[in-house]
């Protein structure tokens, strides 16, 4: 019997966030007591939590996450990577390579850095101290492997935060080029037992032209 397991984590306004992202608010609009329903006014940025980049975010005429279709968000072929690195590092080619086999039968990869742990202990820490990919590593990833179709991760960017000067288009060699169909999903839950992941659903906001969204995402361990 297949189990199902969540791969992302509940948006929490209290929640880690890299310092260029605003905190959330989520404000009572109406309540059940005064008007008979609550309803509630949530404030974020489209980067918040976990999330999902698409084209557009560094694209001005990519691709937005309305327009890719439901069966591009189902993943069949997942594999899980294992690579432990040190606070603020910066994944390179050289460290993907032993990798090679396993992620070019991959249609998403995903990358646990052992940052799970420093979420839950060291919020800001996680925010702006995470590993995080490189050019060199990002153009090793697409070069190598044409059936990669999204990029998963246990940090809050796919680029490392303290050296965005060197590292941010990372998203540009993943996401860029004309009608590319890629994402890349940011602030990923993976701290579960994965072994036996056989499929990952990727559940976006679908907010017309909007960039990136807030997701939920869930595995199939069978």
């Amino acid at each position: 019997m297949a189990k199902y397991i969540w791969l992302s984590f509940p948006l929490d306004i209290n929640g880690p966030r890299p310092p260029a992202i605003p905190q959330p608010s989520l404000k009572p609009l109406y309540s059940v007591a005064k008007d008979g329903a609550s309803v509630q006014i949530l404030q974020l940025a489209s980067h918040t939590g976990t999330h999902v980049d698409s084209p557009q975010h560094v694209v001005e005429d990519g691709l937005s996450i309305h327009d890719f279709t439901p069966e591009e968000l189902i993943f069949t072929k997942p594999r899980v990577i294992d690579l432990a690195l040190d606070d603020a590092e910066i994944v390179t080619a050289e460290l993907l390579k032993p990798f090679a086999s396993s992620l070019q039968k991959a249609d998403i990869a995903l990358f646990r850095f052992g940052y799970g742990a420093v979420r839950r202990t060291d919020i800001a820490r996680f925010s702006s101290r995470c590993p995080g990919f490189g050019v060199e590593s990002a153009r090793w990833l697409r070069e190598n492997c044409p059936q990669l179709h999204a990029l998963g991760m246990d940090v809050p960017s796919v680029a490392c935060i303290a050296h965005l000067d060197r590292t941010m288009t990372a998203h540009n060699e993943l996401l860029g080029g004309k009608n590319r169909r890629f994402l890349i999903i940011e602030e990923m839950n993976l701290e579960a037992d994965l072994i036996g992941l056989k499929e990952v659903r990727v559940n976006p906001w679908l907010v017309k032209d909007m960039d990136s969204a807030p997701c939920s995402v869930v595995g199939v361990i069978k």
